[in-house]
C-alpha cells in the first residue's frame, strides 16, 4: 500500500500537478567552473563503455558492458579501436565489465556471464579468453571483476563468481583458476564483494555492496578481515587503494566518499553537498584527493580530504556515470558514458 500511494502521487493519475516543487540543482560557479571537458564519441554507436581505465602509454582502454569488445582511444588523436573478445558461450549474454592494467600494461577484462576473464597481450597483440572449469559454471556464472593490478607480486589475477560469491584467482603462468570459496573471517561471518580492489601486496579488498563492511583477504595467509563501517545503511561499492595503500571507496547507500586505512584499521567517511548522487566509485589522486561520480546527477565530485572541500563538476549531458579513473600524470579524470558512446575526459584547471 505504501508503494502504491507513492506512485499514485508522483505519476499524476489521481491530480494534474505534483503536490511538491520540482527543484533543479544549482548551477555551477567558482571553483566548479574553472574546467576543461573533452568528450570522445566512440567507433561504435551501440558501444556501452563501462569502465575506462588509463594504460601506461596514455591510451584510454574501455569496456563495453553490452557487446564483446575492449576498446582503446588515442586521445592525441580520437581515433578508436576496438578488440574482439572471445565469446566463451554464444547463448549467454554478451558483455564486459571491469577493466585493469596489469604490471606489463596488458589489459584485463571481467566478462560477465561469458563465463571467464579475457587479457590483452600489448606486446603480441593478441586477445585471450581464461574460461572457468566447466564443472563450476552454470547459465548464472558471472565474473563481474578482475584485479590485475599487483600481479607480478605472485603471479595471481583475482576475480569472481557472482553468482555464488566465491572469490578465484588464476595462475598466470598455467592459465590455471583457484577457487578460495565463500569468504569469512575466523569468527565464521561471511562478506560478499561487489567491487574488489586488490592493494599492494595482492591482497584483496572485499566492498561489501549488499551490507555495510569491507573485507580484506591476505593473499599469502588467506585470513579475512571484516570491518564494519561507521554508517548503518552505507552499501560499499567500488573503489581502489592509493600510494599509500588506503582503500578509498564508494558508500552508494551513504552518498558518501569513505576510507580505509590499514594501518589504524579506521575507515573515515566525507558525505556528498548533494543529495542522493549515489557515488558508484571512488579513485584516489597522489596529491591526497579522492573523486567520485553519479549515476543519476550527471555530476563528478572531487574531494580534498585534507580541509573536507568537496567540488562538484556538471558534465555537459547525460551521462550514467560508473567507473571513474584519475590519471595523475596528466592530472585528468576519465568516465564513460555508458548509455551515450563515448568517453569524456575532465581536467581540472584549479
Amino acid at each position: 500500500k505504501g508503494a502504491g500511494d507513492l506512485l499514485a502521487r508522483v505519476n499524476l493519475s489521481e491530480s494534474q500537478t505534483w503536490d511538491f516543487p520540482m527543484k533543479t540543482l544549482p548551477r555551477p560557479k567558482g571553483k566548479a567552473t574553472q574546467v576543461i571537458i573533452t568528450e570522445y564519441d566512440l567507433a561504435r554507436p551501440e558501444a556501452q563503455p563501462h569502465d575506462v581505465a588509463l594504460a601506461p602509454d596514455g591510451t584510454a582502454w574501455y569496456s563495453d558492458f553490452g557487446n564483446q569488445y575492449m576498446g582503446m582511444l588515442d586521445p592525441a588523436t580520437g581515433k578508436v579501436t576496438d578488440f574482439a573478445v572471445p565469446v566463451l558461450k554464444p547463448d549467454e549474454p554478451k558483455g564486459l565489465l571491469e577493466i585493469h592494467f596489469d604490471p606489463q600494461g596488458n589489459a584485463w577484462g571481467s566478462m560477465m556471464y561469458q563465463g571467464g576473464i579475457a587479457m590483452y597481450d600489448r606486446k603480441a597483440k593478441k586477445m585471450q579468453a581464461f574460461a572457468l572449469p566447466k564443472e563450476w559454471q552454470s547459465n548464472s556464472t558471472q565474473e563481474s571483476m578482475v584485479a590485475p593490478n599487483y600481479s607480478s607480486v605472485d603471479g595471481y589475477v583475482w576475480t569472481n563468481n557472482q553468482e555464488d560469491h566465491s572469490i578465484l584467482r588464476l595462475n598466470v603462468k598455467t592459465g590455471k583458476f583457484e577457487n578460495l570459496g565463500i569468504m569469512k573471517d575466523a569468527k565464521g561471518k561471511q562478506i560478499s564483494a561487489y567491487g574488489m580492489p586488490a592493494d599492494h601486496h595482492n591482497g584483496l579488498y572485499l566492498l561489501e555492496f549488499g551490507g555495510t563492511s569491507i573485507g580484506h583477504i591476505d593473499a599469502k595467509t588467506k585470513e579475512v578481515q571484516i570491518y564494519p563501517t561507521p554508517s548503518p545503511g552505507s552499501k560499499p561499492r567500488r573503489g581502489r587503494v592509493d600510494e599509500e595503500d588506503r582503500l578509498w571507496f564508494a558508500e552508494y547507500g551513504n552518498n558518501a566518499i569513505a576510507m580505509f586505512d590499514p594501518k589504524t584499521r579506521e575507515i573515515k567517511e566525507w558525505q556528498l553537498p548533494t543529495p542522493w548522487e549515489l557515488p558508484y566509485d571512488v579513485t584516489p589522486t597522489n596529491s591526497g584527493e579522492a573523486w567520485t561520480g553519479s549515476m543519476f546527477s550527471d555530476q563528478v565530485s572531487r574531494l580534498d580530504s585534507k580541509t573536507g572541500e568537496i567540488t562538484e563538476y556538471l558534465l555537459p549531458r547525460s551521462t550514467n556515470i560508473r567507473r571513474v579513473y584519475y590519471d595523475n600524470e596528466r592530472k585528468a579524470l576519465w568516465v564513460g558514458s555508458n548509455h551515450g558512446a563515448s568517453i569524456i575526459r575532465l581536467e581540472p584547471l584549479s
